[in-house]
């Protein structure tokens, strides 16, 4: 036999005086309770505390070491691989790798039996070898609507006995054409003989010299 529930009273002939009670109470429709004010709170302040810019920020930085570990280029990037890193980095750094790659051809022309500059060596992070991983941060905001973006990096030679190399660059994002594109690297290797200071101006200091 099923049994049907409703909060409506249907007339019930009833036998007995002392079930009229019972009949009352079964007959009462039960109060609404509002939803926790708690749980609706947390999930609104869940969706204000998501900042579409920040994933997109470690999106782009994603993609750009994802792009640097495909091409493993030594010293400036080749044409092809420029063309491949370019819609990732701004306008100013891709001039830059450009005329670097430039200034390599030039002295390899003049003197092909010197070794020309920007030639060897990974030029986007604190170690010449280059990572084999790497682990995006927390995006910041930084001064003129630049994002800085702490990744940390590890270079492991795959033996066993061999512990790897691990150290944090700070990739510097900024909007171009309505898209975050890298524009510069600051080093944070400490070793001896790691690159120093900013990928930009490291750029134009070994342009200076030729």
């Amino acid at each position: 036999m099923s049994h049907e529930t409703s909060s409506e009273c249907r007339p019930v002939r009833i036998i007995g005086a002392a079930l009229v009670a019972s009949v009352l109470v079964a007959c009462s429709p039960e109060p609404n309770t509002p939803p926790s004010s708690a749980a609706s709170g947390d999930a609104a302040n869940t969706e204000q505390a998501v900042d579409p810019a920040v994933g997109a920020a470690r999106e782009a930085v994603s993609l750009f070491y994802t792009a640097l570990a495909k091409l493993r280029p030594s010293g400036a990037p080749t044409p092809e691989q420029r063309n491949e890193l370019a819609p990732l980095m701004s306008m100013e750094l891709v001039d830059l790798l450009q005329r670097a790659d430039a200034a390599r051809a030039a002295a390899r022309a003049a003197a092909p039996m010197e070794k020309p500059p920007f030639t060897d060596g990974d030029l986007f992070s604190s170690l010449f070898e280059g990572p084999t991983a790497f682990t995006v941060g927390e995006p910041q905001t930084g001064a003129a609507g630049e994002w800085r973006v702490p990744v940390t990096l590890t270079h492991s030679m795959g033996a066993a006995d061999t512990k790897p190399t691990q150290w944090t660059d700070t990739i510097v994002l900024r909007e171009e054409s309505g898209r975050f594109v890298v524009t510069d690297i600051a080093f944070g290797g400490q070793w001896d003989f790691a690159n120093k200071g900013a990928l930009l101006a490291g750029l134009r200091a070994g342009l200076e010299g030729q």
